[in-house]
């Protein structure tokens, strides 16, 4: 690391690399998030800058056609929980998923989650990747589990005001130093949340009732084990029919639903958990409010795409003694 850029976490241009040296460069950046096809291997090379930004990571990263795929498989494996928040700057992407179709050219916004399974293919690219991690900007969405592979075009203003936000962050930051940059990451994520929730959507109008469903969301991701919580118990803590409570969660397949999500995704965290690992998977399954362990694995698989055995046992082979957290790995990169 430059000691002049405390900012600076790595910059790797492998045009000055053996071929076969840049190749082990990519499989262990991009390669340890993602299954990674290259179009042409043996025409191969990027140019890859990171900068840290609080908690935050700020990338360009400049390379050639290529599939990126993120498995259920993958996600249970490493546990990487984070949002990538990429504009391109040339080239296109692709959905790839085959559950739905979504494209992006120069100055669009493309947001992957690394909780949830994604897959996508682009050309020669260059792009702007801000990396985010699930506990600073899902508090802040009103939809957090509904923004992978979301694509906001480039003429939408409030893309434009993030887009010109980053490009200005990204030229600033080799003139920063540490401390000056961690106080940027604040403002950075919430004008991010801004933006995703401010681009008009299909699912639910903008204004009280947003920020109503915003309040009740976090009320119930705080109190998601608690036994006693219920449609019920919610309505009356923030003096609402149950009539207008499920038309709120309407987008969530109703509020029963929304509340078996947040148990699913924190019993996944637990079976992740070394600390947890005494634990049966149907005691772990009854903490998270499922009396019966055959529904508790059939809920489970059909959210995370495997059983709450295999997540566990993906979590166990994926400890090598290398950190968990994706954003220590990276500054690895690159040395």
């Amino acid at each position: 690391m430059n000691d002049a850029h405390p900012t600076l976490v790595f910059k790797t241009n492998t045009r000055e690399l053996p071929l076969k040296r840049a190749l082990e460069f990519w499989q262990d950046s991009a390669g340890s998030l993602y299954d990674v096809n290259l179009a042409r291997p043996e025409a191969f090379h990027t140019t890859h800058t990171t900068f840290r930004v609080g908690e935050l990571l700020l990338t360009y990263c400049l390379s050639v056609a290529q599939k990126l795929s993120r498995s259920s498989y993958r996600i249970g494996a490493d546990g990487y929980d984070h949002f990538e928040v990429q504009f391109f700057l040339a080239g296109q992407w692709s959905r790839q998923d085959g559950r739905g179709e979504a494209q992006a050219g120069p100055g669009d916004l493309v947001i992957h989650d690394a909780g949830q399974a994604h897959a996508g293919s682009a050309s020669d690219f260059a792009n702007l990747t801000l990396f985010v991690p699930r506990s600073l900007l899902a508090p802040l969405l009103t939809h957090p589990d509904e923004q992978n592979m979301r694509v906001l075009a480039a003429d939408e203003p409030m893309v434009t005001l993030l887009r010109n936000h980053m490009v200005a962050l990204w030229r600033a930051l080799p003139l920063l130093d540490e401390q000056q940059a961690a106080a940027l990451a604040l403002p950075a994520v919430e004008l991010v949340a801004a933006t995703l929730n401010g681009v008009k959507r299909a699912d639910l109008s903008l204004g009280v009732a947003a920020a109503q469903f915003g309040e009740i969301r976090r009320y119930i991701d705080a109190h998601a084990l608690d036994p006693n919580i219920s449609p019920a118990q919610i309505a009356a803590a923030f003096g609402i029919s149950l009539r207008k409570l499920t038309y709120l969660f309407s987008s969530e397949g109703g509020v029963a639903s929304y509340l078996q999500k947040r148990r699913l995704n924190l019993a996944r965290a637990a079976l992740r958990d070394p600390t947890q690992s005494h634990k049966s998977i149907a005691e772990i399954g009854l903490e998270h409010g499922f009396i019966y362990a055959h529904n508790f694995t059939r809920a489970f698989q059909r959210l995370h795409g495997l059983t709450p055995r295999e997540i566990r046992l993906l979590a166990q082979s994926g400890r090598t003694g290398e950190s968990a957290s994706w954003f220590d790995r990276a500054t690895l990169w690159g040395r």
